[in-house]
């Protein structure tokens, strides 16, 4: 009772809908009036100098989003953009096919002529990839220390966009934007995205969160002594759960959540599995928690 009365963090569908609709104006639009700002040697201040500028509107037009799951809410972003975010710039997907690409070139094509520029590279310059929620940062970059090589969604992004059929290689910039994201997770992405990034020759990996979780807010033997007998005993975990998936953080079971993270969070949508287990066990375990995880990967 006490850690869901005093400790437990609901995060609700109207909370995460506030946080998508200031993403845009706060963040999206801000970034691309520091770009057109440096590149005219603008001050930053001179707002109404640098959104007049054509390259301001060139830009806008030239900015792909990209979504990393189901919970990025793409279709909120487009109608926060107020009619800035075509239809071709947009896609609920990092995965991007042949046939995809070739359509989305096409109509940034299209659009560039209608906005008068036809000189311009149909090509994309900025790229947004979207999520609403990280706790570790695992998902997107690290580093396989067994097979010698880096994995996660940023790797296979940044493989695909270097193919230069959608994005200008020469000139362009790549933003990871969060909904929501715990410390420990912003470190481990920004670190290890920073060595992927230069060992590759790519362009560094720009993180932004608009909601952001301390380290203080994780539940610790020291902040929560009495938990600790719960979360440890038998009877109140599931084995199934320690799962590849779960010893890929570097724990040896998920009673304390994935990677250790021992948050006390939970989303409207869906409970992560970064808190304790007490939390997110699926209904379908033996011993299932208060706000149980419906799980991405299907069991066999």
């Amino acid at each position: 009772m006490d850690l869901v009365k005093d400790r437990l963090i609901y995060i609700s569908a109207a909370e995460f809908s506030h946080l998508v609709q200031t993403a845009y104006p706060d963040r999206i639009f801000q970034e691309r009036i520091r770009i057109v700002a440096e590149e005219k040697n603008i001050p930053a201040f001179r707002v109404g100098k640098v959104i007049r500028e054509p390259r301001f509107k060139e830009l806008g037009i030239k900015s792909l989003y990209l979504g990393l799951s189901d919970g990025a809410r793409t279709n909120e972003i487009r109608r926060a953009g107020g009619g800035d975010i075509g239809n071709e710039q947009i896609w609920q997907a990092y995965e991007l096919g042949k046939e995809k690409a070739i359509d989305m070139i096409q109509e940034l094509k299209k659009t560039l002529k209608e906005a008068d520029f036809s000189k311009s590279k149909p090509l994309f310059n900025m790229i947004w990839l979207l999520d609403d929620f990280s706790g570790s940062g695992y998902t997107y970059i690290r580093f396989d220390s067994a097979e010698k090589k880096f994995k996660g969604k940023i790797k296979k992004i940044y493989e695909r966009l270097d193919l230069g059929d959608l994005i200008d290689t020469s000139h362009y910039e790549v933003f990871l934007l969060l909904y929501v994201a715990t410390r420990q997770a912003v470190d481990h992405i920004e670190y290890w995205a920073e060595q992927f990034t230069s060992q590759n020759g790519y362009k560094p990996l720009q993180l932004r969160v608009l909601c952001l979780i301390e380290p203080e807010t994780a539940l610790t033997r020291e902040t929560v002594p009495q938990l600790e007998e719960i979360i440890l005993h038998r009877d109140y975990y599931d084995d199934k759960a320690t799962d590849k998936h779960i010893l890929v953080g570097g724990t040896p079971d998920a009673r304390w959540g994935f990677a250790g993270c021992a948050l006390p969070v939970v989303l409207s949508h869906n409970t992560p599995n970064n808190p304790v287990y007490l939390l997110w066990g699926p209904e379908s375990y033996s011993f299932h928690g208060l706000f149980p995880r419906i799980s991405r990967h299907r069991e066999f």
